[in-house]
Parts: C-alpha cells; structure tokens; sequence
C-alpha cells in the first residue's frame, strides 16, 4: 500500500472507529451527533478523495476527468487536514464526555396542544398559499440561476421545516405514544404531506434529515437499533432517495445507486475547485459568517442590511457549497480545527440536558442537519437558518410562548399565590 492509500485508509478508519466506540454497545446503536456528524464527513469529504485515489484501478466512470480536475498534489494535504480535522472533532467530543454528565429527568410542562395546533395551522396555510401562487415556479427544474424557482422552494421549505419541528415537539414529550398513534395524528398527517411535496419538488435531503431526527429520538430515549438493522436500513433509504431522483430526473430507476453517488461528487466541485484555485490557509477570520449570522437581525434593527450581508465569491454548481471550503474560507486550518473541538463539546452539553423537552428538541434537530445539510450546504443555510434559527430560536420561541400562555391562563390565585402577601399585625 502506497502512501496515499495508507491516508484513505487513516481517513475511513478513524471515523469508523470512533463512531463503534461513542454509539455502539452489546451490538446496538445509538444514533447521535458524533454518528451524524461521521456520516456526513465520510460521505462529503473522505468520498472525493477515495474516488480520486482508487477510480482509475477500479474503472470509475469519468475516472480520467476527475483526475485532471483533482489534482495529484492537492491530494495528500487534503488528506492530511481532514485527517486532523476529524481528530479535533474526537478530542473535543471526548473531552464533552468528561464535562458534562446526564441530568436526571424533571418534570417540566408540555408545550401547549394550542400552541402546536396553531403552528401547524399557520405552516399548512403558508405551504398550500405557497405551491399555488408560485406552482409555475414549483414545476421548474431546481437551478441556482433560478431566483423565482429558488425563493418558492425556499418558502416551502420553511414551512416544512416547521411542521417536522411541531412533530419532534409532539414526539420528545409524549414518549409513552406508540409511533402509530403518532403517525395518525393531525400534526404528522400534515408533516407527511409536506414532505411528500418536497419529494416531488426534488428536494429529498431536507426528507431525510428529518428521518434522522426521529431515528435519534428512537436510539435516545426508546431502543437503541441493531447495528445490521441500522446498515440494512440505509442501504435502503439511499435506494428510495435515489429512485426519487432518477424518478424527478425521468430517468431509469435502475441507476438509483449511481444517483446517490451523484451527490456528493457534485457537492465536491467546488471543493476541488477551491483546492485549485486557492488551496487551504492556515487561518483566516470569520467575516463572512458574521455576515451570515448578521442576517438573522430584523431589517428594522440594521436598515443597511442588505449592503452590509454580502456572499463570498464562491463557485457552488448547483447551489451547494462543500463545508471544507466554508470552514477553510471562514477559519482557516487553524481555526476549524479549533471550531470543530468546541463544536462536540457544545452538543455534548446538549444531550446532558436532553432530559427537558427544550434541550431534547435542540439537539435532536441540531444533530439531525449534521449528517447533509451542515456539510453540503454553504454556513448561511446550514448553521445559521437550519442550526441556530430552525433548531434553536424556533424551539426556544415556542416554548417562550407556551409558557406565556400558560401564564396568561392560569387563575389568579395561583398567580397571586407567586407573590406573597406581607403580614399585617393588630394594632
């Protein structure tokens, strides 16, 4: 074995490895972030570099134009960054491990079926106001020239995304309900629909992502998965998300297994086209992700918002964006090894707190982003509007207003009983 397959083989391993370690006991799994995040690292970033070493000996299909297009020097400190990279990601996990330690279970109140009901309804009449308004642009092909199309599917993805947050709601406080009943329930029927929407319209990751969320919530607090169950299963799921694709594409349903390999090839473009065009840096500040995160602030707060959020000139065929370049472009080296040794550290004081419904529900859907979206996507829709806004501040914003309501509703002797009454002596 030649030097660069000794990386490969480093670069699949470890991983593989540290996943057995963290989520595997007595042959089950428990599926959470160090599991997602591993996916998404060997599915994003180890995938271009395997097909890059192993694609001419094994016949690969346009195996010559990737080669010229990877260059044979690119690859050994491609390798070497992911290599270290992963090792930050594990260090930090560790140490995440020794800090912070599972909180005992408190009694918390639930989210009000008001407030869920209402969230559902404003999403079901946003989405079907959605696909009818703009069904013309909904009908067209996804392109990142595209802004009409782009903005529809962005509308519904959105609400999507707030039906599926309504559903882990549901699902995190009542984990008596069988799935059954669960599925039955208004809040599901209406998620369902609109993933079977966003399947139409192509968009199979967001579907997916979800699909991991639930698996987390099964492994965490039900039954872990047996580990061949949880291959089997995968191999599934890739197949039914290829033939959707290949479906969407009208083509034969036979290349289902090469449609999902499509995607992170596609994904890695601008990957290699950054390790061309300007290599990888040792550290570099994060102004464009303040720029990101700046977006999040109402437009009333920073009236010069739309000159000061400015995209970085990136190439993204097909609108996506390979994490390396955003973690290299934002962080450098240096400092994406650091980001990734917090990054665990924070999802591991998360899960020590997944006792309260709150906590459950952040981490279970900031966990689930991790094995697609936070690699395939560029940070302005991965980790600021899926991780912080979808995944933190919706949750926290429903909750709030739960408890707001809960408040408003009680009776006033209870509300008079928080504020004691000084005693009045006799004269």
């Amino acid at each position: 074995m030649n030097g660069l397959g000794l990386l490969a083989l480093i670069a699949v391993t470890l991983p593989c490895w540290y996943v057995y370690k963290r989520c595997v006991l007595d042959g089950r799994v428990e599926i959470n972030h160090v599991a997602t995040f591993s996916f998404g690292f060997l599915l994003y970033w180890i995938t271009p570099l395997v097909v890059r070493i192993y694609a001419a000996k094994v016949d690969f299909p346009m195996a010559s134009v990737w080669s010229n297009l990877f260059l044979a020097r690119l690859i050994a400190p491609y390798a070497l960054a992911c290599i270290g990279l992963y090792i930050c990601f594990a260090f930090g996990d560790s140490l995440g491990l020794r800090l912070f330690r599972a909180q005992p279970r408190r009694p918390s109140d639930k989210v009000l079926r008001l407030v869920l009901s209402l969230a559902t309804f404003a999403a079901s009449v946003l989405l079907l106001y959605t696909a009818f308004v703009f069904r013309a642009a909904l009908s067209r092909r996804a392109s990142p020239v595209d802004l009409g199309a782009q903005a529809a599917r962005g509308a519904v993805t959105t609400c999507v995304i707030l039906l599926g947050l309504v559903c882990v709601i549901f699902t995190v406080e009542r984990q008596e309900m069988s799935w059954r009943r669960r599925l039955a329930s208004g809040y599901f029927l209406c998620f369902i629909a609109g993933c079977l929407l966003m399947l139409r319209l192509g968009s199979r990751l967001y579907v997916a992502s979800f699909l991991v969320m639930f698996a987390i919530y099964q492994t965490m607090f039900r039954k872990r998965f047996k580990l061949s169950a949880v291959a089997a299963g995968g191999i599934v799921l890739a197949m039914f998300f290829g033939a959707i694709g290949m479906w969407r594409e009208e083509g034969n349903l036979s290349g289902a297994f090469f449609n999902v390999a499509e995607e992170p090839m596609i994904n890695s473009l601008s990957l290699v086209h950054h390790l061309r065009s300007k290599g990888i840096s040792w550290l570099n500040t994060p102004e464009q992700l303040g720029r990101d995160f700046l977006n999040l602030a109402p437009t009333l707060l920073v009236p010069n918002k739309v000159a000061i959020v400015k995209k970085l000139k990136v190439y993204q065929p097909l609108g996506g964006l390979n994490s390396f370049v955003s973690l290299d472009l934002n962080f450098g080296m240096i400092g994406a090894g650091l980001f990734l040794f917090v990054w665990p550290i924070a999802f591991r004081y998360l899960k020590s707190r997944a006792s309260n419904s709150l906590w459950a529900t952040i981490y279970i859907m900031c966990s689930g982003w991790l094995a697609f979206t936070f690699f395939r996507d560029a940070f302005s829709i991965s980790l600021v509007k899926a991780i912080v806004q979808d995944s933190v501040l919706l949750p926290v914003l429903i909750f709030g207003f739960s408890r707001l309501l809960r408040a408003a509703c009680r009776p006033m002797n209870d509300v008079q009983g928080m504020f004691p009454q000084p005693e009045t002596g006799s004269a």
